[in-house]
């Protein structure tokens, strides 16, 4: 993923790859430099909200499960039980799975599962 714009994430990037640079060729970064890139990433971090990230972890758990031309949505939810929900559609936007998750590991499963096809069909006796 690429991005013409500055966010939280590509800011910390940044940051992080002028520490080798900095330790590697000392002078071609200032330290004065390094440590302003550093500050930002973490004011820019800093204000994401929690819920934030951890909605984008459950949407990488979940679309880790999914298959090629499928769509996943993730949601927080109102239950503290389930405190995130998941639908995955096919291309046409049709639902494939749908569920609430305890954890973002185990939203994933449950749509894992609910994606696995049918074995033995739906429910009649196997010849």
């Amino acid at each position: 993923m690429t991005t013409n714009y500055y966010n939280a994430y590509t800011q910390a990037l940044g940051a992080l790859r002028l520490i080798p640079i900095y330790l590697d060729s000392v002078g071609v970064v200032s330290r004065a430099t390094l440590i302003g890139a550093a500050s930002e990433a973490i004011d820019l971090l800093g204000s994401i909200p929690c819920r934030t990230i951890e909605l984008a972890e459950v949407f990488r758990c979940v679309n880790n499960v999914i298959q090629d031309g499928q769509v996943a949505y993730v949601t927080p939810t109102n239950s503290p039980e389930y405190p995130f929900g998941a639908v995955v559609t096919d291309a046409k936007g049709q639902i494939c799975a749908a569920a609430m998750g305890k954890s973002k590991e185990g939203l994933a499963e449950l749509i894992r599962l609910k994606l696995v096809p049918q074995s033995e069909g739906f429910g009649e006796d196997a010849a």
